[in-house]
């Protein structure tokens, strides 16, 4: 827990469910998330992670609990986002932060690539927003954040499939926000740039072909935390009017306005 003062967001007692929370960017928010006392629901691809993130987070005095599912079924997607609303009693937060890095050129990459990278990321919170909103919309809504990336509104030409798969959440994202706004439902986006992590140290000789940015736009590397504070701001009642946006979190290194 931290020692330091901050502004009450206001989300103690909410109930979360963080989709890719094995990951650096997932595990950070789903952290961050039960510091300030959301009740969290830890769903990602890596078993021991989430262990790990849900011991860290109990042994801290927050409450965590995994929910296991594969999110490339529609069928098993449903049934966590039911299991979750049977034992928390609702839904006030769904984070999506699933990603499935695909590199490579464009002409060497194969349907099977494009596919994949399809179904488990994009479909994905397609598949948890669709199985999460009915039940926002029961108790008078909710708030959904949604994690993209920079490629998704700066083609990278290693990164497309990827980046296709983010430029399509940002629209995917607005739509609902716009179509369910008067239900009580906000629905935002955070496009992070590059953030350390074990995956980004390990695909750094795939990155360093991708013309995404030039480095003196970047006085930094992003940390997962610093993706986690957005989140926390973007689920807080303190941005209610906040809905349908694409937030950077990239360190400037976009060199657009």
């Amino acid at each position: 827990m931290s020692n330091m003062t901050r502004l009450d967001l206001k989300l103690a007692g909410k109930s979360a469910w963080v989709l890719g929370a094995s990951g650096a960017i997932g595990s950070a928010i789903a952290v961050l998330l039960a510091d300030l006392g959301v009740e969290v629901w830890l769903s990602g691809r890596n078993q021991m992670k989430l262990r790990e993130v849900c011991d860290r987070i109990t042994q801290a005095g927050g409450r965590a609990s995994i929910q296991v599912l594969d999110a490339t079924q529609s069928e098993a997607v449903d049934a966590a986002a039911n299991a979750i609303v049977r034992e928390a009693g609702r839904i006030d937060i769904l984070v999506n932060s699933t990603a499935l890095p695909t590199f490579g050129k464009f002409t060497d990459l194969t349907d099977a690539d494009w596919d994949r990278t399809f179904q488990s990321k994009l479909m994905v919170y397609v598949r948890t927003m669709r199985a999460v909103l009915p039940h926002m919309i029961e108790v008078g809504g909710g708030t959904i954040v949604n994690i993209s990336g920079k490629a998704g509104r700066l083609p990278s030409p290693a990164h497309l499939p990827g980046g296709s798969m983010n430029a399509a959440i940002n629209l995917l994202t607005k739509g609902i926000a716009d179509a369910y706004q008067h239900q009580g439902i906000r629905a935002n986006t955070i496009a992070p740039g590059p953030i350390v992590s074990e995956r980004l140290n390990a695909l750094t000789a795939q990155l360093a072909t991708i013309s995404t940015a030039n480095p003196e736009f970047m006085a930094r590397k992003g940390e997962p935390e610093d993706v986690a504070h957005a989140v926390a701001w973007l689920a807080s009642p303190l941005s209610a009017y906040m809905n349908g946006i694409v937030l950077p979190v990239d360190g400037g290194s976009i060199p657009t306005v």
